[in-house]
């Protein structure tokens, strides 16, 4: 039982000091925008270094013996440096990742301050680079100034990852009425949400709105049943990383914050910690907006009329159009959700020749384990089997309500959570692309725990098929780390043939600006120019940048 308990206490430890360092670090930087400070390769030490202070004084009363402090933060330590190894071994190829958000990296780390200045129409993507919110990437470019290899910044995907399956399993094991298989699989199965998993290798950013919102799941009831300040300084930076995200990141920490209060105001009222929670919650979000957030929803506000330009406010820019799958003009947001949850994995666009095809439940065929470990699949994006989960879960929710209602203890708690969730789908109109709303697939996950907490000894079928469904899905999902890996050895071995030319090389980025940086990490000098209708050109793997491809005569007679 102790030793459980020890356990316990260095998952949510790790989980929690992880997070703090994330939190921490994006705030030193912002604080020093201010200052006129820019990003450096001091900054993501410092803030590993403040959340373990942090820690240290305000857990004690938590951790108690410093043995379980050390073991924490050494368990971390591995965590940051694994994650940053593995993130620099493998290349970006998402077409976003490539556009804009490893440009605005490059961009923060090569001395851009958001909060003093724009970056010129004559950046790729500046638009969406001077307006869009930068919690991601100013962590990332921390950490690309640490190594100065742009793939390192990746590392925040796995650390935050691991965060929230180290925050899952000490809260499933902390209730003691599950085994300790049934925890570890639950946890992983609601960490490796597909969104978050087909972006691990990507400078895409749902993925992380996609953990942060399990964290607040679990850190907001690990703060009800334990009260303790180190599990409210954990809430607090979940607030401020989520909130500046991305606008939809602002909107659903709004929400699930005040649907947290709600339910301590109506069900779980206690004076001075409902007060607590509410200052707490409070101040996170002001810092979380208004410091954090300054150079992307304040300034937003005041030079641009909406926090959320450009997508909303004066000359705003439609970016759905395009990415609409064909026939969707025809349905309403209710219609759209319909036949992306019903549909086979794949990714239908405006003048890709894609359409959608319509699945049985439960069936799998050789295209969906192709198009379910895309980086933003429009159609089925959580996974072949999704749609079974959904009608599994219904049917667990049905029996749960009208067969055993005297054995579901707390049932409108977990009814409150389920409507959450829903909720927080609703209200998104574009709710049909999976990575706009990550935490639906939180919804079969936790009739699951439901099932399992309290009709553990009934309807094992239907739950032993619901495990099965998770494991198909995530393992499909996975599937991107071989994809991937190919892809990286391609992109390698494409650019050793173009540095062993010992040339300089023409080339035209288009889109993929980006690929600018692989040059420059890899010391190849390049020229820019206009490619278009030109023989003999390449386009550089998974991009739209194009090269002149060098003489094989001349990397012949280089290489003797």
């Amino acid at each position: 039982m102790k030793e459980t308990k020890n356990t316990v206490k260095i998952l949510f430890s790790i989980g929690g000091i992880l997070i703090i360092t994330i939190a921490m670090t994006l705030l030193i930087v912002t604080l020093g925008f201010f200052i006129g400070l820019s990003v450096s390769k001091w900054q993501f030490p410092a803030g590993f270094i403040l959340a373990s202070a942090l820690y240290f004084f305000i857990a004690k009363a938590y951790y108690k013996e410093v043995a379980t402090y050390f073991k924490s933060l050494l368990a971390c330590l591995a965590v940051i440096v694994i994650s940053m190894v593995v993130a620099t071994s493998f290349y970006d190829v998402s077409y976003d990742g490539q556009s804009y958000h490893m440009e605005e990296i490059y961009q923060l780390k090569k001395g851009w301050n958001p909060a003093k200045e724009e970056l010129p129409p004559s950046v790729i993507m500046a638009l969406y680079i001077n307006h869009y919110s930068k919690g991601v990437e100013i962590p990332q470019s921390t950490l690309y100034s640490l190594t100065n290899r742009i793939e390192t910044g990746k590392a925040t995907n796995f650390i935050l990852l691991t965060a929230a399956f180290s925050l899952s399993l000490s809260l499933l094991l902390s209730v003691n009425r599950l085994s300790g298989i049934k925890c570890i699989l639950i946890s992983l199965f609601a960490a490796l949400n597909p969104i978050a998993v087909n972006q691990l290798l990507s400078t895409y950013v749902d993925g992380q709105i996609a953990i942060l919102l399990l964290c607040f799941f679990v850190v907001s009831t690990w703060t009800v049943r334990e009260r303790s300040n180190f599990s409210f300084m954990v809430l607090a930076s979940i607030i401020i990383l989520t909130a500046n995200i991305k606008f939809t990141g602002l909107v659903y920490i709004v929400l699930f914050s005040f649907a947290f209060l709600a339910w301590l105001a109506l069900v779980n009222y206690q004076k001075l910690f409902f007060r607590k929670a509410f200052l707490i919650t409070l101040i996170s979000g002001m810092v979380a907006v208004l410091v954090v957030g300054y150079s992307t929803y304040v300034l937003n506000t005041v030079n641009y009329k909406h926090p959320f330009y450009p997508l909303m406010g004066e000359n705003k820019v439609d970016i759905m159009q395009h990415n609409l799958p064909p026939g969707f003009g025809d349905h309403n947001d209710a219609g759209k959700f319909f036949v992306s949850l019903f549909g086979h994995p794949d990714n239908p666009m405006v003048g890709n020749g894609r359409q959608i095809a319509l699945k049985i439940p439960f069936t799998v065929n050789k295209d969906d384990v192709v198009n379910s470990y895309a980086i933003d699949t429009r159609i089925a994006g959580f996974g072949a089997m999704f749609s079974g989960l959904v009608l599994l879960s219904i049917a667990l929710i049905i029996i749960l309500l009208s067969r055993y209602p005297e054995r579901w203890g707390y049932k409108k708690n977990w009814l409150y959570i389920i409507g959450l969730v829903i909720l927080s789908v609703i209200i998104m109109p574009e709710s049909w692309w999976a990575r706009y709303v990550p935490q639906f697939w939180y919804f079969p996950i936790i009739v699951l725990l439901i099932s399992e907490l309290y009709i553990a000894d009934k309807c094992k079928i239907l739950k032993l098929v619901m495990y099965g469904c998770f494991f198909i899905d995530v393992s499909f999902s996975l599937l991107s780390f071989r994809y991937n890996f190919m892809m990286t050895n391609l992109i390698s071995a494409q650019m050793k043939k173009i540095k062993d030319s010992h040339q300089t090389i023409a080339v035209q980025w288009n889109s993929s600006g980006s690929n600018r940086i692989r040059f420059q990490e890899n010391d190849i000098p390049y020229t820019e120019q206009d490619l278009r209708n030109k023989a003999n050109t390449e386009h550089i793997i998974c991009s739209e940048a194009m090269f002149l491809l060098p003489s094989a005569k001349t990397i012949s007679s280089n290489t003797k």
